[in-house]
């Protein structure tokens, strides 16, 4: 008898063998047994050609689910690149972290870290963002369950307003680290700034998306606020926080229009800091649109004169936040404004952005940086200093209304009348160390 192989790795006569036995199955016989083959069982050869469409199909499938799982497992790869490399060194207690609700209107900044064992990788895990809840919830579990460690850490609302946000981030970062029951060897971080922990840190941009621990983390984080979130929703129902989880929602801030803010609520935070402020006179919002007009030193000057003369017209309040106004515009008129704003436009460069246009003035306003990223146009406020800022709180309704002016201005002369858009604020803290950024991306809505 003739023994010549086939591609398939049988002999003819195994072949003509099997595939007899395959035609005297059902389909859903053939679904069960294919079940437990392997990939590179050599009767898949034989199905693919059988007459029947339905055990054609269940050969697609299995194709189908074997790339899904190669892509996984390369991806799975990809994302272990920095943990391989410091577990080949010896490094085994590797911390990723990353937090949640920095953008959010009320509630807490959450961070966790997460050291994920050499010896099993969970798999599925991503970035939070790219994950449905149930997915999220699901992984969280299995992190809970699988991982070495993990530790939580949470700075309140009160706090952030008075640490300012990025340095709440980061705060809220190092007590998770501390809560890791056994001190890390490594901490890799997202975004690109040092938490300033007791342990060697790493900073990762868009670490959520290439390592990950530092994806574990962010679903860790994620979960454990929406949980809080959803126990706040029972103490204050009428702000639905179990819906919105703190964020700017159209129906946050509807609630916030009706009840005001509650201890939940980031004061210090734009949206709701203009719901509480008292309002201002005419005197006041001429004196403060002029100094954001300003074009050079001689003309803030000159404001400058004014608003002094003017003092006893002006409530103590008022005058402090044109002294705020005034110093900010002096800063950006300045060598720190140009430092700032060649800083913001580096950093987006870096991100594949590309700058259309710097400091462009229209319209009783100026946008310090137009730039376009993935067909979208982005308008940048950039606040440079060198003092602790609140860049959020900083761009207040009438800033916006003038940013929105600019705006409307530039798309009707520059660009095509439909083009998508959105505004962001850039912080840039200059430090002798070098520059320290932190970006909101779709910081607000324009006004009408």
């Amino acid at each position: 008898m003739s023994i010549d192989e086939t591609p398939a790795g049988m002999s003819r006569s195994c072949e003509r063998d099997a595939a007899a036995e395959l035609a005297g199955m059902t389909i859903a016989q053939i679904r069960a047994q294919v079940v437990e083959w392997e990939s590179d069982e050599p009767n898949w050869a034989l199905l693919e050609k059988d007459r029947r469409v339905g055990v054609r199909r269940l050969v697609v499938e299995r194709r189908r689910r074997d790339a899904r799982e190669q892509a996984e497992s390369q991806r799975r790869e990809r994302l272990l690149h920095f943990e391989r490399h410091l577990w080949a060194q010896g490094v085994s207690r590797v911390a990723g972290v990353d937090e949640a609700g920095r953008g959010c209107l009320a509630g807490p900044v959450v961070a966790a870290a997460v050291v994920l064992s050499p010896d099993y990788v969970i798999a599925k895990i991503d970035d939070s963002k790219k994950l449905s809840r149930t997915q999220r919830e699901a992984l969280y579990e299995e992190i809970a369950d699988k991982a070495l460690s993990v530790g939580i850490g949470q700075v309140e609302a009160a706090e952030i307003d008075r640490l300012n946000i990025l340095q709440a981030s980061l705060k809220a970062m190092r007590l998770a680290l501390e809560n890791l029951p056994t001190p890390p060897d490594k901490v890799l971080i997202d975004g690109h700034l040092p938490a300033r922990s007791p342990y060697p840190e790493q900073a990762i941009i868009d670490g959520d998306a290439r390592s990950l621990s530092i994806a574990a983390a962010s679903i860790v984080a994620k979960v454990h606020r929406d949980r809080l979130m959803c126990e706040c929703d029972i103490r204050y129902p009428e702000y639905g926080f179990a819906a919105h989880k703190g964020y700017g929602s159209a129906a946050h801030l509807a609630a916030l229009d009706a009840h005001g803010p509650c201890p939940l609520h980031r004061r210090s935070f734009g949206p709701v800091a203009a719901r509480i402020a008292e309002p201002r006179s005419e005197l006041f919002l001429s004196f403060e649109e002029g100094i954001y007009d300003c074009a050079n030193f001689a003309e803030l000057e000159r404001l400058g004169q004014l608003v002094k003369e003017a003092a006893d017209e002006l409530t103590a309040e008022e005058l402090a936040v044109l002294r705020g106004a005034y110093r900010e515009q002096l800063d950006k008129l300045g060598d720190i404004g140009r430092r700032g704003e060649a800083a913001a436009a580096a950093y987006l460069e870096e991100r594949g952005y590309r700058i259309q246009e710097r400091r462009y003035r229209a319209a009783g306003g100026e946008i310090d940086l137009v730039a376009e990223e993935g067909g979208e146009l982005v308008f940048v406020e950039v606040k440079a200093s060198q003092r602790a800022s609140r860049p959020e709180q900083r761009v207040n309704r009438a800033k916006r209304q003038r940013l929105t002016r600019a705006a409307r201005h530039y798309i009707q002369y520059r660009t095509a009348a439909d083009a998508v858009c959105r505004f962001d604020v850039i912080a840039v803290w200059l430090r002798a160390s070098g520059a320290e950024i932190e970006h909101w991306p779709d910081a607000f809505k324009p006004l009408d």
